[in-house]
């Protein structure tokens, strides 16, 4: 904080500003909205009371230990909370309503005085509820129309488009180091050099989707490593969009550079996720961003210490920080920002594309994803949020304008196997399932923080195109930021910008083969999201004799969850794309591969491509050490449900694992 303090002795408030900000601080006081009302912070804050605060030491030294009212919970607490009055129960909640299921009670008398019937009373909790398009008998608005315009009104849809902060393909462990190197004493490199800028194309009818760059899978990679390993990791984290490196940059000053653990974890959980923060978490990571912003110069990069072992080396410019982080400073308030996020995530022209989601989901997940779409905070369902009373403005653009799409999930980051169980073990039930996301979430972050001063982990971090960064490290002008041009990886994860209408195969290989270390476990990762579109028999729904074929066990899959059969119809409209979990499209890609060029390259770029997988499996959920025409695995009723219905697959994903051949690769 002392290069902050510098700072901040700089700025001189007249009190015109000085009378500004407390006008904007007091405004977002007193805001609300049907979905969210702010209340004062509590004076345990410290930040209460603005008549305390003589400039800008004194905002310093109120920001540096300022907490919200409530502590993150630990557990599942008591639902019985009276939020004006900063009033919760610290008991556990161990009895759950009978009538939703998600929320717990200690005990009868707090159910009593608590009770919220309008919950309880949701129309999406009956087992009878239909999608309006069902209910007005018409048809619904994503099947009105031709394919050709139906595509074009989806694809232009500005509720449809948007960047990827969060990911849509769960997190994944890209070393699996003990059934590899199986050295905990090796030191190792590992490179995510990202997706393109563009997170939407528009070709031949098909929907062309982008992954993100965030730290979902660095954060398992990390936790995954042995307690015992004892080697130095360098991760070069790079992201072509600006929003995403920079959010990345944040979240690690934030688990890297605040010591309680809880709190480090909590603050960064919902700076990734929630759309509203408590306004002292919003303080802290303000001056996180003040005193990086000014350690930046456009001539040399920055190194910041995270804890005593690990460091991060910040290679975006000043320029295009400031831009990016511009929204966090944005003058928007609490109304406004709910607003917009209503606007987005509850617009009545995409009533049929929400009522398409909750159609697949059981009753109680219905209201559960409803809520979350209403308050866009990632906490326990009955757990009090009503000091979440600042905005998040690194979701949204400079103008208030929300980022991503309409139906940005933070569930489809993670594996949802992991995060039911966490919640479980910290007293959430399955029905809560963003309380499940949160305890999961925490226990993760937590992880990490613990593991950013266990292990010796040096982070350097870039915004450049995936092809250019290739090029920079190998011309050595990244030397002085210690990765010189002799650098090679031990894993490079591409994420799929393999795909044709990305940066594509032949690029990818012909630009990172020659920076993958030589060695029989190196790797070079990543999938195709979107090849489906360029060879049709991939997807099993546009194959009506293979639809056919796997059509009774589709139903049979179907009709298990509860479905029944006078709801044909609206299977066939919302889940018949889970038919491709059935179907081995092995040999459709196979060929693909073939028409993309694959053995010339790999003869070009001397590499091969792997039978066997060692890292992630052919297909999500598929037996690592399977084969490539190994179908994913679904071992009972709940698995089918939470990851083709509750999930957003398409199941025509697919895993590369590229290595070099023998000739290249040193034993």
């Amino acid at each position: 904080m002392n290069r902050l303090a510098e700072f901040l002795s700089r700025i001189d408030l007249g009190s015109e500003a000085w009378a500004h900000a407390e006008y904007l601080y007091r405004r977002d006081l007193s805001s609300t909205n049907p979905h969210i009302r702010v209340a004062a912070p509590h004076s345990s804050s410290g930040m209460f009371d603005l008549a305390n605060f003589t400039g800008p030491s004194s905002i310093l030294s109120a920001i540096t230990v300022a907490q919200p009212p409530f502590p993150p919970p630990q557990h599942l607490l008591c639902a019985n909370v009276d939020a004006e009055k900063h009033r919760i129960c610290e008991k556990a909640g161990t009895l759950s309503c009978s009538r939703c299921s998600l929320v717990s009670y200690c005990s009868k008398d707090c159910q009593r005085v608590h009770c919220i019937v309008v919950d309880c009373r949701n129309p999406l909790l009956s087992e009878n509820w239909r999608p309006g398009w069902v209910t007005e008998h018409r048809l619904p608005s994503f099947l009105d129309m031709g394919p050709i315009a139906q595509f074009e009104r989806w694809t232009l849809n500005k509720f449809s488009d948007g960047l990827s902060l969060w990911g849509n393909m769960p997190a994944m462990d890209i070393l699996n180091l003990m059934n590899n190197e199986a050295d905990c004493t090796k030191n190792l490199s590992l490179a995510f050099i990202g997706i393109p800028p563009n997170s939407l194309y528009l070709l031949l009818q098909l929907i062309i989707l982008a992954a993100s760059g965030d730290l979902r899978h660095v954060v398992r990679t990390v936790n995954a490593l042995p307690s015992n390993y004892s080697g130095s990791l360098r991760i070069l984290l790079n992201d072509k969009m600006p929003p995403v490196a920079c959010r990345n940059m944040v979240l690690l000053l934030i688990l890297g550079t605040i010591s309680d653990e809880v709190l480090a974890a909590d603050m960064a959980l919902h700076f990734w996720y929630s759309a509203f923060l408590p306004i002292e978490y919003r303080m802290r990571i303000t001056a996180k961003i003040m005193e990086c912003i000014d350690g930046l110069n456009e001539s040399e990069s920055l190194l910041i210490p995270l804890g005593r072992l690990s460091n991060l080396l910040v290679g975006i410019s000043r320029k295009a920080v400031i831009a990016s982080l511009m929204a966090y400073f944005s003058p928007s308030s609490v109304s406004d920002i709910q607003s917009e996020y209503d606007r987005v995530r509850n617009t009545p022209s995409c009533r049929d594309f929400r009522d398409r989601m909750y159609v697949k989901l059981r009753p109680t997940h219905r209201v559960a994803f409803q809520d979350y779409r209403h308050f866009g905070i990632v906490l326990p369902f009955g757990a009090v949020n009503v000091h979440f009373n600042a905005p998040n403005l690194s979701l949204f653009t400079p103008d208030g304008t929300w980022l991503q799409t309409d139906y940005a999930d933070p569930l489809e980051g993670w594996n949802l196997d992991d995060v039911i169980k966490a919640g479980k073990a910290h007293g959430a039930l399955p029905e809560d399932i963003y309380g499940c996301l949160y305890f999961f979430l925490s226990d993760e972050l937590r992880s990490f923080h613990r593991r950013l001063r266990q292990f010796h982990i040096s982070f350097n971090l870039y915004d450049l195109d995936a092809s250019e960064l290739s090029q920079v490290i190998r011309n050595g002008s990244l030397t002085e930021d210690n990765v010189p041009a002799s650098i090679r990886f031990d894993r490079i994860e591409v994420s799929n910008i393999l795909d044709a209408h990305y940066v594509g195969l032949r690029d990818v290989l012909v630009h990172w083969a020659p920076l993958l270390t030589k060695s029989t476990t190196a790797t070079i990762l990543g999938y195709f999201m979107n090849w489906t579109g360029l060879q049709k028999d991939g997807d099993a729904t546009t194959e009506e004799c293979t639809t056919s074929l796997l059509m009774p066990i589709w139903i049979e899959k179907m009709m298990a969850q509860g479905y029944r059969r006078e709801d044909f119809s609206q299977w066939m409209a919302t889940s018949l794309e889970s038919i491709n979990a059935l179907y081995d499209n092995s040999h459709a890609f196979k060929n693909f591969l073939k028409n993309q060029g694959l053995d010339d390259i790999l003869c070009h770029t001397k590499l091969k491509l792997r039978g066997r997988h060692v890292i992630a499996p052919h297909r999500p959920r598929a037996p690592l050490s399977g084969l490539s025409n190994a179908l994913p695995e679904f071992p009972n009723n709940d698995a089918w449900y939470y990851h083709t219905q509750v999930a957003n697959l398409t199941w025509t994903e697919r895993f590369v694992e590229f290595a070099h051949n023998g000739e290249e690769a040193d034993t």
